[in-house]
């Protein structure tokens, strides 16, 4: 009976890392699909034979080519720049591995929370969305927007440890884990409607690839806000003698994070 169980969980954990493996796999091509969608009629046909590319410094290549280079399906230049972008890809690319395995062991060992589940899944635009801002700040040494999205991406962090800590069904859903993700979802909510959010979908300022944009990164933060509450409110913490001062205590540092959070993100 040992021996199968154990072969079970190695089973698991197999299976786990491959689903590990596909997600940073699947989210790159996918995204380029949806750019050729929205944006195919501003692309150029590329004559392979003729064109060339002088603003590359072929480190990389060596002896083999210098000068103007002819075309290539990917080129990169030896800066510290492209250091960074590498740099901040492998470490986005092993936390959605990690992410990922972690919930399949989950979901496999009949552990996870769905709901939890469904708000990580909502999240991963906002992750992605925070790799592809830093790679084009660095690419095109763009940095006005730095400082904002710094702050999105901390708190968005931030709110999916605590909703990976819920996951696991085995763990009682606190108040403190639930009104944290609450917190940053209502400041995200309010920030983001300060934003763009007003003028693209409500005044239909926005073109389309900005609603689906603001749709992807607002809907999200929706279920942020409810789902944790709702999970609260399933919770056993319920039956103690403390949660009443808890849960006040809680609403408190709700509010206190989202006035906090509004006036630093007014600043930057």
């Amino acid at each position: 009976m040992v021996l199968g169980s154990q072969s079970t969980e190695s089973g698991h954990r197999y299976i786990a890392k491959i689903c590990g493996f596909f997600a940073p796999a699947f989210f790159p091509p996918l995204h380029i699909g949806v750019l050729y969608y929205f944006w195919n009629q501003y692309a150029r046909k590329v004559d392979r034979h003729f064109c060339s590319c002088s603003c590359w410094d072929t480190v990389f290549k060596g002896t083999y080519e210098s000068g103007i280079a002819s075309y290539k399906h990917m080129y990169f230049n030896a800066t510290s720049n492209t250091l960074k972008m590498w740099v901040v890809t492998v470490v986005f690319v092993l936390g959605l591995y990690e992410c990922v395995r972690y919930l399949a062991l989950l979901a496999l060992q009949h552990r996870l929370r769905a709901s939890m589940l469904v708000l990580f899944l909502s999240s991963i635009f906002a992750h992605y969305y925070a790799w592809w801002a830093y790679v084009n700040y660095w690419n095109d040494e763009f940095y006005s927007q730095w400082n904002h999205q710094l702050f999105f991406t901390v708190t968005e962090l931030a709110s999916t440890a605590l909703v990976l800590r819920m996951a696991d069904a085995s763990f009682s859903v606190t108040p403190r884990a639930a009104f944290g993700v609450a917190a940053i979802a209502t400041l995200h909510l309010v920030t983001g409607a300060r934003d763009q959010f007003v003028d693209n979908l409500v005044r239909g300022a926005g073109h389309t690839h900005q609603v689906v944009r603001d749709l992807g990164l607002m809907v999200p933060d929706v279920l942020h806000l409810v789902l944790p509450l709702v999970e609260l409110a399933r919770s056993k913490h319920r039956a103690s003698a403390s949660f009443g001062s808890q849960l006040r205590r809680e609403m408190t540092g709700l509010v206190l994070l989202v006035v906090g959070g509004f006036i630093v993100c007014e600043q930057l």
